[in-house]
């Protein structure tokens, strides 16, 4: 790895959009520089439609010109923008990365679900480590991915559809919520869930281990994290109990309720009702009572990667 050399990385997830900008360390780390994230909800109706809406790019497109700005000060930096299941099954997902190169001047990578499943579990172990067992589970806007690596040190993973935003836009549409819909949710998730542990099929003792949104915003909320910091919520546990009491408080709020939660990111109000969902059937299908959070994932492993060599990067001048 090349001393002192400063590296960009951007997830175009489903729901979110993230940037990092950090410089490489005579260690073999990093040093954080700039940290930047924004919900633009491009998978927005992408599930019924197969297709990205106009208004859902062009919210995606704004806000990835606009921290690139507010990274400007650090240039130059190598970036490397990887998307994700919203723009690999959309009909019109090559199109999106067409314009974005036009708009934002570097090319955007559209990474199938193994290679976001590496690279979310080479992030995620720059906070957890790489000497135990993990199951990882990174939870996306439009899909779910399921990364075991065992004490072999092998790697088994499972993509699957389980994003809030799909399963938000299908299930729940009341809030305060409704108990029949939030039965229904919670039966297909322990059916899907059941599939992906047989096909996974994890050895214990493992650690589990969620990352993304929205995994360090039920930490957020639970630890009373306001403003957001890594820091305050990586390797925090998640356990059964508290997490179901968390959903009891949520699932009595009006969306406007729980967009007065100072810790609730602007924009993830309906979405953190399947996010906890999701977490709590997890936690059943795995039998295991206890999640560790690391913000660390996808965008940190694209990094990495961009610094290692493994992965494309344009120089930002």
């Amino acid at each position: 790895m090349t001393k002192n050399v400063r590296y960009g990385s951007m997830d175009i997830g489903s729901n979110t959009i993230r940037l990092l900008v950090a410089e490489t360390t005579p260690d073999g780390g990093f040093k954080d520089l700039c940290s930047l994230q924004k919900i633009t909800r491009l998978a927005q109706k992408a599930h019924e439609t197969t297709l990205l809406s106009e208004e859902a790019m062009e919210r995606t497109l704004a806000g990835a010109a606009e921290m690139v700005a507010g990274a400007a000060h650090l240039k130059p930096f190598c970036m490397c923008a990887a998307a994700t299941h919203a723009v690999r099954r959309a009909k019109n997902g090559g199109e999106f990365a067409r314009l974005f190169e036009c708009r934002l001047g570097f090319p955007l990578n559209i990474i199938e679900w193994e290679k976001e499943a590496e690279l979310s579990l080479k992030g995620a172990e720059m906070v957890v480590g790489a000497e135990k067992p993990i199951l990882l589970f990174d939870i996306g806007g439009g899909s779910t991915e399921f990364i075991y690596r065992g004490a072999d040190a092998k790697v088994r993973a499972v993509g699957t559809e389980l994003g809030v935003v799909r399963l938000s836009e299908t299930f729940i549409k009341h809030a305060p919520l409704v108990a029949e819909e939030y039965e229904a949710l919670a039966d297909y998730l322990k059916a899907e869930l059941a599939k992906t542990a047989l096909e996974l099929h994890p050895e214990k003792p493992f650690v589990l281990v969620g990352t993304a949104g929205t995994i360090t915003s039920i930490a957020a909320i639970l630890y009373n994290v306001h403003p957001f910091s890594p820091e305050k919520v990586n390797n925090k546990k998640l356990t059964r109990k508290a997490v179901t009491e968390l959903l009891g408080d949520l699932g009595k709020m009006t969306i406007e309720q729980r967009g007065k939660i100072p810790s609730l990111e602007n924009g993830r109000e309906d979405l953190i009702i399947p996010g906890v969902a999701l977490a709590l059937a997890t936690m059943n299908a795995f039998s295991e009572d206890m999640i560790s959070v690391s913000d660390s994932g996808l965008r940190e492993g694209i990094l990495a990667s961009a610094a290692e060599g493994s992965v494309p990067c344009a120089v930002l001048k």
